[in-house]
């Protein structure tokens, strides 16, 4: 039947007019959540290559030197009696090897059927842009959740790494947190940090873990004016003024600590990058982070390419972008997690959903 033919809804060979509403409805993802120095140190680069670009990123170690005594028995001397030192400057070889290229045709036959531009180029590239936002979110989070639990299958323990609660114990979710944090101050041992800085960090959060953090004797302490103002907001802290231009999944600070939702999509989309079972992760409810402990490289091209579609009339929207991430200094994460996660004795290793066996 041609289109010509097609008179919509009838009643009795009377067709009924037919309009379409000019609101158009949009899915929601969460959108980029680590940004350079908050979570992460991010490089940019244009010029994406499907080989993946490669950054060289060098690693410094501290000084190692001591004071001395003058005038002591042992090397007291005016001129210092131990050998000089070379300090050894190594580097990290980060790969932006993860690509997405995935193309999508527009068919001209899609505005024929008057859906209100929702299949314009435009509004595909938007939403091209927004599920490599979500990828490269998830992506981050898998290599940060691989290096913990590796570290914790290498060392046969938790401690010090991954943080448990029990939900059922009021306020034992915020102490778990900020037993976390006080972990992070006391630095990597001192090799090249005797601290992770406060500024810089991040805790991504699942829903669950907010709301525990509500119950009484948590974040929130009944019956302050204060708590009734971010029971009214639903934020964690009073001041969202905080972080402003960082607003999406913002719920605001806790311990110094900018806290931002990471929902159920996300660690779903993680536990793909794993190669693990769905649900692996189910327990594990929070990434804790300095931003010096991970290192992510974005190539992204200087445009996005628009052809004609081969299959017919229409247009094909041709993206290229590529990232890469590396775990710096693995103790600078930390997870929590409610006592019911295991991780397993088999060792994570990370992979592009797409290129998944």
């Amino acid at each position: 039947m041609a289109f010509t033919d097609f008179v919509g809804l009838s009643v009795n060979n009377v067709a009924l007019e037919i309009k379409v509403a000019n609101v158009t409805l949009r899915s929601l993802i969460q959108n980029k959540l680590y940004h350079d120095g908050v979570g992460i140190v991010e490089v940019y680069a244009t010029g994406a290559d499907p080989n993946g670009a490669v950054l060289r990123v060098p690693k410094i170690t501290n000084a190692s030197g001591q004071f001395r005594t003058l005038g002591a028995g042992t090397n007291g001397g005016y001129f210092n009696s131990n050998s000089a030192t070379i300090e050894p400057l190594t580097e990290e070889t980060l790969f932006c090897k993860h690509v997405y290229d995935q193309m999508e045709d527009v068919p001209q036959a899609a505005h024929v059927l008057s859906l209100a531009g929702a299949s314009a180029v435009g509004i595909r590239a938007e939403r091209i842009g927004m599920q490599i936002a979500k990828q490269m979110n998830a992506g981050t989070m898998a290599y940060q959740l691989g290096a913990v639990i590796n570290a914790v299958i290498s060392a046969t323990s938790e401690t010090d790494r991954i943080f448990t609660y029990n939900p059922a114990t009021d306020g034992d979710a915020l102490e778990k947190f900020i037993e976390a944090c006080a972990s992070l101050d006391d630095g990597d041992g001192g090799t090249y940090h005797d601290f992770f800085p406060t500024e810089g960090r991040l805790c991504l959060a699942r829903p669950s873990l907010i709301k525990d953090w509500k119950k009484k004797g948590s974040v929130i302490i009944g019956g302050s004016n204060f708590a009734q103002e971010m029971l009214q907001s639903g934020a964690l802290d009073r001041d969202l003024s905080i972080l402003p231009n960082l607003a999406r999944g913002y719920q605001g600070t806790i311990n110094n600590v900018p806290i931002f939702m990471a929902s159920k999509a996300l660690w779903t989309e993680a536990e793909k990058w794993m190669g693990v079972d769905a649900g692996y992760l189910d327990n594990i409810v929070g990434i804790v982070c300095s931003y010096v402990a991970t290192g992510r490289g974005y190539a992204f091209p200087e445009q996005t390419k628009v052809i004609d579609s081969p299959n017919g009339v229409g247009l094909r929207i041709q993206p290229l972008s590529n990232f890469g991430v590396k775990v710096f200094f693995e103790k600078g994460i930390k997870l929590l997690a409610k006592a019911a996660f295991v991780e397993g004795a088999v060792a994570i290793v990370v992979e592009a959903p797409g290129s998944q066996a």
